[in-house]
């Protein structure tokens, strides 16, 4: 299962701050009483306005009110709540006091969630124009097919090491070794280069190694607790490499759309082109700056397009005065 890590809640921060937009709520609204004072809605609003926290809590409700305009209809109650449970099935017994820490109830944790997914799905379907024959051609060259391997968890270094050695030893059973020390949930893994279930540094040393190799120890950091953790793996099948990409070209496909959901240049121009769709402007100075990372990434993407397309007909025209021959030659 992909881990879903648990970010701190920001929407939750300017809650008092909505209650302005209610019917019964004005800016003059009190929040806290007390003898010769109070702390009224706007009191409130002008402390904790300039924060980074609360320029970071309006962006999470700007992107969720346009992305649920945009794209409400493309993410289920069922996927939210998929992915809801599946955080609550990693995290466990710690999953409340971890919600709370990061300022969520469980209702506005489905709600980032929602969010994210609708971001998602609107990156995905900006990925989909990158599938060009160049693209999936590039990301065939990075492309390591799939191994299977035996692999060991260890959160101990000297224990890794003697578990090393042991399993380096002549006539050695790797796999009853595996079972008998790891800390995962299995022993055997099959993956790609573009998998996840396993830390990158682990599947680029096991996609480097030959058949029946064993690798050394692999110090990797656990993402939630910034721990290291130590694995050994030993590769038990290994499959030759294609030589036309189009045999991967599902696999590839994959990889490429999910490379983009983790490109944060690429996400920003998602999510500008949202905002200049939905005619988002910014009232509050304050806030001047909040959109800017977004409508930068917006206009470089056009800018590029503009540049590309330019390009693709210089070279079109070129292409039109050479021969047939000439052109299957050079593809």
């Amino acid at each position: 299962m992909k881990k879903r890590t648990i970010v701190t809640g920001f929407v939750t921060l300017l809650s008092v701050v909505t209650l302005a937009a209610c019917s019964k709520t004005t800016q003059n609204s009190k929040i806290i009483t007390m003898k010769g004072d109070t702390i009224t809605v706007s009191d409130f609003y002008n402390e904790v306005k300039e924060s980074t926290a609360s320029k970071q809590a309006v962006l999470s409700l700007i992107v969720s009110k346009v992305f649920e305009k945009q794209y409400g209809d493309k993410v289920s109650d069922k996927e939210v709540t998929k992915a809801y449970n599946e955080a609550v099935k990693y995290y466990g017994d710690s999953f409340s006091s971890i919600l709370s820490s990061r300022g969520y109830t469980k209702e506005t944790y489905k709600k980032q969630i929602r969010s994210e997914k609708l971001l998602e799905y609107a990156v995905k379907e900006e990925a989909k124009k990158e599938l060009t024959d160049a693209n999936y051609k590039a990301a065939y060259q990075d492309y390591k097919p799939e191994v299977t391997a035996q692999v060991i968890q260890l959160d101990d270094e000297s224990k890794a090491k003697s578990v090393l050695e042991e399993a380096k030893a002549d006539g050695a059973d790797f796999a009853k070794i595996a079972k008998e020390n790891t800390k995962g949930d299995k022993t055997e893994y099959t993956f790609d280069s573009g998998s996840t279930d396993l830390p990158s540094q682990v599947i680029t040393a096991a996609l480097a190694l030959d058949k029946d190799g064993i690798s050394d120890v692999i110090t990797t950091t656990d993402s939630s607790t910034y721990k290291p953790v130590y694995y050994i793996v030993k590769v038990t099948k290994k499959e030759n490499k294609n030589a036309d990409w189009k045999a991967y070209k599902k696999r590839l496909k994959e990889i490429i759309i999910n490379q983009k959901l983790t490109d944060t240049n690429f996400r920003n121009t998602v999510i500008g082109k949202a905002f200049k769709k939905a005619n988002v402007k910014v009232k509050d100075k304050t806030f001047s700056d909040i959109l800017s990372p977004y409508a930068t990434a917006s206009d470089s993407s056009a800018s590029t397009t503009t540049t590309a397309t330019s390009s693709d007909a210089a070279t079109t025209t070129a292409a039109d005065q050479t021969t047939d021959a000439e052109t299957t030659a050079s593809e």
